[in-house]
């Protein structure tokens, strides 16, 4: 199958080497319009991913400036942190006259009865100071590991997606008066994310045998350790937030580097994040 064409055989030649490095079968094959680069179909993806990398590498800095949207997502960090801040005052000294947990918590009864929302809500409250320091160290240490692959705007809307569903997931096998807040379902959903992606590139390169469930072994291992803590801790929670994040972050893999570096696109996910947490709250105080 056809993977590239070129209008410079230089640039043909060029890909075709990196292929040829890395043991790849591949056909120059001219035609009218220039020169087409084809591969043998199971192949495929590894010889775009090779590709990519290659061009990636060798892009002239001034471009990699001007175009790089993909981030250390440092700042969407501190805005996650400090409206989960303001929540935690404002769940303290029931501003508005609104009790705020009993507004947004994730009561597993009433989210079966379909009210949706507090698995979003539930991600944004946290019961003390320490909870919330917690879940903000390893959180955007997570987040900021999975800015640099995807985008902050992909990454943030993809970890409330998944922690969310694992919110949903929880309410769904937990008694009906099972009650929970805080973002760390959403914390192993990123956890989950990092480790689907790095399984998923490992197995576009090539790993074979136990080396291409490392990743995926890794990740269960640093649930294990960080996700089992006392009998506070909804372990249900974190692993149905790992677990939904894993899923999510197959097809994301796909996602190739000039999608990450599109600004509507990651505008338009970070600002999806921020409607998404605050369409919740409007109809919860509704």
């Amino acid at each position: 199958m056809e993977l590239r064409r070129y209008e410079q055989g230089t640039a043909a030649h060029e890909h075709a080497l990196v292929l040829a490095a890395m043991g790849l079968t591949y056909r120059l094959v001219r035609h009218p319009d220039g020169i087409g680069l084809d591969v043998v179909r199971d192949e495929a993806l590894r010889a775009d991913y090779e590709l990519a990398a290659y061009d990636e590498e060798n892009r002239p800095q001034a471009e990699h400036r001007s175009g790089e949207i993909v981030s250390s997502g440092i700042a969407a960090a501190g805005f996650a942190g400090a409206i989960a801040f303001l929540l935690l005052i404002a769940t303290k000294g029931q501003w508005l006259g609104v009790d705020w947990l009993a507004a947004g918590s994730a009561q597993s009864g009433l989210i079966s009865k379909g009210e949706w929302w507090r698995a979003i809500t539930a991600l944004s409250l946290h019961a003390d100071f320490a909870h919330l320091i917690g879940n903000l160290i390893l959180g955007s240490l997570f987040a900021m590991m999975l800015s640099e692959r995807l985008g902050a705007g992909v990454a943030w809307f993809t970890i409330v997606l998944a922690g969310a569903a694992g919110n949903a997931l929880n309410a769904w096998v937990q008694v009906a008066g099972h009650t929970s807040v805080g973002s760390s379902t959403a914390v192993f959903a990123a956890l989950g994310l990092l480790a689907a992606l790095s399984w998923s590139r490992g197995r576009a390169f090539g790993a074979r045998g136990m080396r291409r469930w490392l990743p995926l072994a890794g990740g269960v291992l640093l649930l294990a350790f960080l996700g089992v803590g006392d009998e506070r801790t909804d372990l249900y929670a974190h692993i149905f937030g790992f677990g939904c994040g894993a899923v999510l972050g197959v097809p994301l893999s796909l996602m190739s580097q000039a999608s990450a570096h599109r600004p509507r696109l990651q505008l338009g996910t970070g600002l999806a994040s921020f409607v998404l947490f605050a369409l919740a709250w409007l109809v919860a105080l509704s």
